[in-house]
């Protein structure tokens, strides 16, 4: 019997519980435990889903370090994997030369980016500018880009300065970015947006007490959701008595202020990493100090909710 699915699981929780704020380990001690359980693992691992974002997640490790030789160990392992065996033989190869020059390979990116280039031409121009960069200036006849090639259209950031979540999260910097939400790109921030962010700047202890408040009163709904293992739920969705204690299992991703109004101040989202669901997040919809809905993290940038309230504010009024 295939020992692969629970060795797969062992590693996918150790993943999980090393992206916690509390984590002291160091990236070295990740890398050793994967390559550990990994070699434990029979070959169903190349059959499994979650053994491929494994398999990439140590090829970046190693491209951190600029380890090729381990890189291009899992580049090997990637190639096994049955996703990989999906893909036509140009979109591996174009992966395996971005991965090679990250890792400051040049020979060895030009020879799998120029393997990918014979059997697809275009298909290193859809890729990322350093890739289509690199590549264009060992062709004979280097294509000519048009702006659009290698310039992507940014959406509106900035950051925001809250010294008081700063301290409340014990982040590193006391810079929070924020972006501009409508329903075409925003150059430059309105007077509405800038009176939003007066107001986050001006409230940012109330919003953060408000938002912390509402989550404390769902949280016990949440922790029947998620129904966490008793082995498990210390790590990751422990029982919280104030909201100070969730300064360790939450972290600030972004703010979203949105083109929608009330008079005259922004709709805000403002969204969360969190230890209980690190793939979707977290979550608040506001207008003010006032919460519209708690969610995912993807309840902080639907417009639609803000648009929503709006409309039903006006049919209250």
């Amino acid at each position: 019997m295939s020992n692969a699915a629970e060795i797969i699981t062992a590693i996918d929780t150790f993943l999980d519980k090393f992206s916690l704020k509390k984590n002291k380990l160091e990236d070295k001690d990740l890398i050793s435990f994967i390559e550990e359980k990994w070699a434990q693992a029979d070959d169903g691992k190349y059959e499994i889903h979650m053994g491929s974002i494994i398999i990439g997640r140590m090829i970046n490790e190693y491209i951190a370090v600029k380890d090729f030789e381990n890189m291009k160990r899992w580049l090997e392992m990637s190639d096994r994997h049955s996703l990989s065996k999906k893909n036509p033989a140009y979109i591996n190869n174009y992966y395996n030369g971005d991965c090679c020059l990250e890792c400051g390979q040049e020979e060895e990116a030009l020879k799998y980016l120029r393997l990918c280039y014979e059997e697809n031409p275009e298909y290193i121009f859809t890729g990322g500018a350093g890739c289509i960069g690199f590549f264009n200036k060992h062709l004979e006849h280097p294509v000519m880009l048009s702006k659009d090639n290698t310039e992507e259209e940014e959406d509106f950031t900035d950051f925001i300065e809250l010294k008081g979540w700063q301290a409340f999260f014990q982040e590193d910097t006391s810079e929070f970015q924020y972006d501009l939400i409508g329903d075409k790109p925003i150059k430059k921030a309105s007077a509405n947006h800038k009176r939003g962010l007066a107001y986050i700047a001006d409230n940012q202890s109330k919003i953060l007490e408000v938002i912390l408040t509402g989550l404390l009163e769902q949280y016990p709904t949440l922790q029947n959701e998620y129904g966490y293992s008793c082995s498990d739920k210390q790590d990751f969705m422990p029982d919280v008595m104030a909201i100070k204690d969730f300064a360790d299992l939450l972290s600030p991703v972004g703010i979203h202020i949105f083109s929608v109004y009330q008079d005259k101040f922004p709709y805000i989202g403002y969204e969360f990493s969190c230890s209980w669901d690190t793939e979707h997040g977290l979550g608040f919809m506001m207008f003010q100090n006032r919460i519209i809905e708690i969610g995912g993290a993807d309840t902080s940038f639907l417009s639609w909710i803000a648009k929503a309230d709006l409309k039903q504010q006006k049919n209250i009024s």
